[in-house]
């Protein structure tokens, strides 16, 4: 009863600072796109335990505790000029579900549009089967910008480009128990890309540079707080935001929130032990230490 009271006066202190004002986010906007756009923000076909084999799920899971803005955008959003509003797409799901586009993507002009936008400093982030549709001379619409391209019967006598992975660019990007599983077998489309993680022969995590933007592509997601954060350094790196920076916790067991107008900085223990952060903030560096799942709100 005494940790139930506990937590609701926590809910209770925070409702009261989002009347106050909206907490602080960096600047790097994010946008989910995949067909039901706002209709469905947040959500899937169902509950996380119904729908977890959904790559999306995973990351809105992620996504929903990290200081960024976050937008839902549908292909129809994006011939209407939505890709303005963000810096980072994220496109998330299998081949012909709603979630990876299905259809839409046999649509010219939402891919010229996401490859004019990441030619001019975008960052479109495919998971999955990201832009997968038949019946083109590549399978996902989007390989000339992820550098990516899934493995299907048609290449199966075209050879694979070889590649190394780039330990230095995943030490910038992976933290200590961060991982990319395995999902679908691809290849890269010309070689350029830079490999970040690899299951032998299959890229599992890469990076394309596309005129002034860049294309990510990732086999899978699957949250957890590791995770949280190698997502969240990829979104940083995209809008070239230090990874470091205010208000955000050195230790991806815990999150911190900073709520601007009364100057009060919430840091959550996310882990089932105690656990220690460092938050660089406008009046200094904070250090705290935390009991299992708990919570500090305290004014700075």
């Amino acid at each position: 009863m005494d940790y139930i009271a506990k937590i609701s006066d926590e809910f209770r202190t925070l409702k009261v600072l989002h009347k106050a004002g909206k907490p602080y986010c960096c600047k790097t906007r994010v946008g989910i796109l995949h067909y039901w756009g706002s209709l469905r923000s947040w959500t899937l076909s169902g509950h996380f335990h119904e729908t977890y084999m959904h790559d999306l799920i995973h990351i809105n899971e992620a996504l929903s505790g990290l200081p960024v803005e976050v937008s839902f955008v549908s292909f129809e959003d994006v011939k209407k000029g939505a890709l303005d509003k963000v810096d980072v797409v994220i496109n998330a799901g299998a081949a012909s579900s709603a979630w990876s586009g299905g259809d839409a993507w046999k649509e010219p002009a939402v891919v010229e549009a996401l490859t004019k936008w990441v030619y001019e400093g975008g960052t479109f982030i495919g998971v999955n089967e990201p832009s997968a549709v038949e019946g083109y001379d590549t399978y996902f619409r989007m390989a000339h910008v992820l550098g990516v391209d899934k493995d299907i019967v048609d290449r199966v006598c075209h050879g694979q480009w070889s590649f190394g992975v780039d330990e230095a660019a995943a030490k910038e990007v992976f933290v200590k128990d961060s991982y990319v599983p395995e999902r679908q077998k691809c290849h890269l489309t010309d070689g350029k890309a830079r490999v970040l993680a690899a299951n032998g022969n299959n890229p599992l995590l890469t990076r394309n540079a596309f005129g002034k933007g860049e294309g990510i592509y990732m086999s899978s997601f699957e949250v957890n707080n590791a995770n949280t954060r190698m997502l969240l350094n990829l979104i940083l790196e995209a809008g070239k935001e230090a990874t470091d920076g205010y208000y955000l916790t050195d230790n991806p067991d815990m999150e911190c929130a900073y709520y601007p107008e009364s100057r009060t900085l919430v840091i959550i223990n996310n882990s089932d032990k105690r656990q220690e952060t460092t938050v660089k903030t406008e009046y200094g560096v904070e250090k705290v230490a935390l009991d299992a799942f708990d919570t500090l709100i305290k004014t700075i």
